[in-house]
Order: C-alpha cells, then sequence, then structure tokens
C-alpha cells in the first residue's frame, strides 16, 4: 500500500466530525457551534497525533512483513483503538478511590467492570473507520494515478 497524504489528511478527521456533532446533539448547551467546534478541533488534534505517531509507522511495519489488505488494516486500526484506550482507562481507574485518592480495587477487577463501556466502543469504531477510510482513500488515489 502506497502513502497518500490525501488519505492521511481526511481519514483522521472523520470520526471527531460525528463524534462532535453527536455530543452536541445529545448534550444541548446555549452556543452549541461553538462546542462543535471547540470538540471537533481536540478530536482532530488527537485523531492526527494517533494516526500519525501511531497508526502509519504500525502499517509501514507490517508491510515490511506482509502485503496489506483491507482486512489488515481495519483490524490494526481496531487493535490500536483498543491501545490508545488502555492509558485512558489506567487514568480512570487512578481516579476511580474516594474524592479521586487512590483506587480501593486491583485494576484487574476495576478493568473486569468496566472494560467494555461506551469509551472502549468509542475507540474501537473510531480505529475501524479511520483505518478503514485510510485504506479506501490510498486505493482511490492509487486508480487516479
Amino acid at each position: 500500500m502506497k502513502f497518500s497524504w490525501k488519505a492521511i489528511g481526511l481519514a483522521p478527521l472523520v470520526i471527531p466530525l460525528v463524534y462532535s456533532g453527536a455530543i452536541v446533539i445529545l448534550l444541548p448547551s446555549k452556543d452549541p457551534i461553538f462546542w462543535f467546534f471547540a470538540l471537533f478541533c481536540l478530536g482532530s488534534i488527537f485523531s492526527f497525533a494517533v494516526s500519525g505517531l501511531i497508526f502509519l509507522p504500525t502499517l509501514w511495519l507490517i508491510s515490511r512483513f506482509m502485503p496489506l489488505t483491507a482486512r489488515i488494516t481495519a483490524g490494526v486500526g481496531t487493535v490500536l483503538g483498543v491501545v490508545v484506550y488502555l492509558p485512558i482507562i489506567w487514568q480512570s481507574y487512578l481516579a476511580s478511590g474516594d474524592n479521586s485518592g487512590p483506587p480501593q480495587e486491583s485494576f484487574t477487577s476495576y478493568l473486569q467492570q468496566h472494560f467494555f463501556g461506551i469509551e472502549l466502543w468509542a475507540f474501537l469504531v473510531g480505529g475501524l473507520v479511520t483505518a478503514t477510510l485510510y485504506w479506501l482513500l490510498v486505493q482511490d488515489s492509487i486508480k487516479l494515478r
């Protein structure tokens, strides 16, 4: 699979756009346009950082050992969604004690209770959609050449 600036520029924007719109619709406020753009900008920074610093190097490394297919690319995106979620759930665990103090339970028991929450699915779907869009945009740019 070839590298495409168009793909790396567009693929990470879709999930922040959808998630920002959903949050603004589900949590109404006095200034929804401001909050949409604020959430979109923060989400885009996070999405571009993960795509550029984790996703692309991982794809490059895997491409050295096997040809990349749509399934492999989508699988890598989904797995990396979980990998990116782990530090977030770790911080959530550290703040789970009384008055945000030290936790009362072990991290393993905390994971068993909270691992399959809505946040995990947001990261799984985000990784899957971003990776699939990257694959489709790269394939589209190859056909245009």
